[in-house]
């Protein structure tokens, strides 16, 4: 490294959230590497906290901010007046949620504005999404992101669709850093229990479990001895709980509730399910492949074609078809016995080094930065 950066993110709390996740393995991984990094959050909360590395900066908002309507914006004009008074090289913000913080940096004065650098972390055009809603959508995006330096997004297509609405031709694509630095070798991985299925994230709608549980039910028809784990929590799990008993899979299904890894469950299991209606990017199915996992996903994101499309470590299906999903998580049961023919090297792509060091790659590039150093 030629010299290190002065680094900010900005994160309302530390509340569960894919794009929180990377947010703090991204500050862990500059910290590492010799960069000062700051994370400056509204509050100090949630069960992701004890993942920032203990090099890394932690600065609370005062008075603290505790998540809510509108809080966001306040949280902007919060990370707004700390760096205008802490200046630093460039800010990270993470996502479609904390974009409201890319305007207000905006509006630091230009002798002191850090590089602003805003992440797309979910889907730019929804399903079923009414073209009125849409055009709003795109509005808001422009006004948001109009003082960017650098947008990133996680693949072509959003990449494609981000320079239409914004009328710009430099978002750049960095697929999810979402991966470890190494990883173990699929020879050296522990064999996994037969006929044992596992999903993770929220207990929410997004994540479409109630379809999952129906679609084992028809699995648990075929299989009997069939299992799945769902690791998360949230404010869906009595609903869930309820479902589960209503179709009597309480010794198939099992609500784990919310791990810090899932990494060694995953190795545990034969199989993992993303059954989401819609995702971001899904950096559990990243997880997964790494883990040598099969995978049965949901085509509940255009990543998915970014990462595979029935390759023979999985299966794709319809948003919301029970039935497809039940035969394809069968299907995938019956191999779990047989070698994964999949290349471990197409990963490399998504681990933190490479992502890492692309975003401190496109902030030098910016001729802002370069005039100030």
């Amino acid at each position: 490294m030629i010299f290190s950066l002065t680094i900010g993110v900005v994160i309302h709390d530390f509340s569960l959230g894919g794009s929180e996740r990377i947010a703090i393995r991204l500050a862990n991984y500059w910290s590492e590497q010799g960069h000062d990094v700051t994370v400056f959050c509204g509050r100090e909360h949630g069960q992701m906290l004890g993942l920032v590395s203990k090099t890394v900066k932690i600065v609370t908002s005062i008075p603290v901010i505790v998540r809510g309507r509108n809080s966001v914006q306040t949280l902007a004009y919060a990370a707004q007046k700390y760096f205008t008074l802490n200046p630093v090289d460039f800010c990270y913000v993470p996502g479609n949620y904390h974009w409201p913080v890319s305007y207000r940096l905006g509006k630091i004065p230009i002798s002191s504005r850090p590089i602003i650098v805003s992440q797309i972390s979910s889907l730019i055009y929804k399903p079923n999404r009414k073209p009125i809603f849409q055009k709003l959508f795109n509005f808001r995006m422009r006004f948001l992101l109009k003082k960017s330096d650098v947008v990133v997004a996680m693949d072509q297509v959003t990449a494609q669709q981000s320079n239409a609405i914004l009328g710009r031709d430099d978002t750049i694509v960095i697929p999810l850093p979402a991966l470890p630095v190494r990883s173990f070798p699929l020879s050296d991985l522990p064999s996994a229990v037969p006929y044992s299925v596992m999903a993770a994230g929220r207990l929410t709608e997004q994540k479409g479990f109630d379809t999952l549980i129906n679609a084992f039910r028809l699995v648990v028809n075929v299989h009997p001895g069939a299992h799945l784990t769902i690791y998360g929590e949230g404010e869906d799990r009595s609903a869930l709980e309820f479902q589960i008993e209503t179709l009597q899979l309480q010794n198939n299904v099992h609500l784990f509730g919310y791990v810090s890894n899932i990494i060694p469950f995953l190795k545990e299991n034969s199989l993992f399910v993303l059954s989401s209606r819609r995702e971001g990017y899904g950096a559990v199915l990243l997880e997964a492949l790494d883990a040598g996992c099969r995978i049965v996903t949901t085509d509940c994101t255009p990543a998915i074609r970014d990462i595979f499309l029935n390759t023979l470590v999985g299966k794709v299906v319809p948003v919301d078809d029970v039935l497809k999903l039940s035969e394809a998580i069968i299907e995938e049961l019956s191999h779990f016995n047989s070698e994964i023919d999949f290349d471990s090297k197409k990963l490399d792509r998504y681990r933190i080094n490479i992502g890492g060091d692309l975003y401190i790659k496109a902030v030098r590039t910016i001729k802002r930065y370069n005039q100030k150093v």
